[in-house]
């Protein structure tokens, strides 16, 4: 059975796409009993998505972790990663064992400058062919509608990689693979940290023309930052899951990492950001462990994020950053 770990609308508009082929049922944990109650008895989650009607009887819906995590084979990991190690924690190495994962997360825990699938890896010892990651660009907002969306299925294991495509075929998803999962999650992490950059302009009142010079940018240092001690012979940047994605994050009305930047713009803390979006945005973190890893690996931290990181991190003037960007970046 496949299980889906998470209640915010990624997990909700992965479990539409789960059920739209066949008959099979979908195991998901919650952590909210009022977010189960919904699910279980209404077919629609209370608090994401409100418009997907489920059907009830083609759900597992249940806020004991192990129960779900039990029964499936295959678990859809839809959580954002600030949470993901307290969550995986409840769970024993025996639950774990054999389990593969799919993880839909776009960062790295904060408390380690550590990728999803090293976290898996590393800490909880699932082996490399039991893991995979899908990539956009995606906005769960525009699957709900059922409008066309692209993904992109990242894994050492072809045969992995093809049992998650058969699971994710749908009318109105696409689906492409590859084997350059830590690019794929580097670039994942880099891109919030960009939108977060591109919500600053937009909060201040700059228009189209320097958001694209800033995307332009964006990309040129997103390139660098996954290529650093990532080798891929057959990576192309302008594939979209790295290139695509970082656009629809930095222009997408849906972006909360976008939602983000406009806020802290407008004088917002990043507490009463995240208050008003009932979510959190995994640039906040990002842009953390990019300073954190530049340090790491003792290069100069990329300067669009850096600007990001004093803002959100150091209290800086926001516009001040931003003229910083224009005189000496872009």
């Amino acid at each position: 059975m496949i299980g889906i770990i998470g209640s915010g609308s990624w997990a909700t508009a992965i479990a539409k796409i789960l059920l739209e082929e066949g008959d099979q049922k979908v195991a998901w944990w919650v952590r909210s009993e009022d977010v189960c109650e919904g699910l279980r008895r209404g077919g629609r989650n209370v608090r994401h998505l409100g418009e997907v009607l489920f059907d009830p009887a083609r759900l597992i819906v249940d806020t004991d972790l192990t129960k779900v995590v039990s029964m499936c084979d295959t678990l859809f990991l839809a959580i954002p990663s600030a949470y993901l190690s307290g969550v995986m924690s409840q769970l024993s190495p025996e639950v774990l064992k054999g389990r593969r994962f799919v993880s839909l997360i776009k960062g790295s825990l904060p408390e380690k400058i550590q990728s999803v699938s090293m976290y898996l890896k590393e800490d909880l010892g699932v082996d490399h062919d039991k893991i995979c990651v899908v990539s956009g660009p995606s906005h769960a907002e525009e699957v709900a509608k059922e409008m066309p969306t692209f993904l992109t299925i990242a894994s050492h294991c072809p045969q992995l990689a093809l049992d998650v495509e058969q699971m994710l075929h749908c009318s109105y998803i696409y689906t492409s693979h590859t084997t350059d999962i830590e690019g794929v999650e580097r670039s994942g992490l880099a891109k919030n940290v960009y939108a977060i950059a591109a919500g600053l302009c937009q909060g201040l009142g700059y228009g189209d023309n320097m958001n694209a010079v800033l995307t332009a940018a964006a990309f040129r240092e997103m390139s660098s930052l996954v290529q650093i001690n990532l080798p891929c012979e057959k990576r192309d940047l302008t594939q979209p899951c790295y290139l695509g994605d970082l656009m629809v994050t930095c222009w997408s009305q849906h972006s909360r990492n976008r939602a983000l930047g406009v806020a802290v713009a407008l004088g917002k803390t990043v507490q009463e950001a995240f208050d008003n979006m009932g979510t959190v945005a995994e640039g906040y973190y990002s842009v953390r462990n990019i300073h954190l890893l530049a340090a790491k690996m003792e290069i100069e931290t990329p300067p669009i994020a850096e600007s990001v990181y004093r803002v959100l991190y150091e209290h800086a003037d926001p516009r001040t950053e931003m003229q910083y960007m224009i005189d000496h970046v872009f």
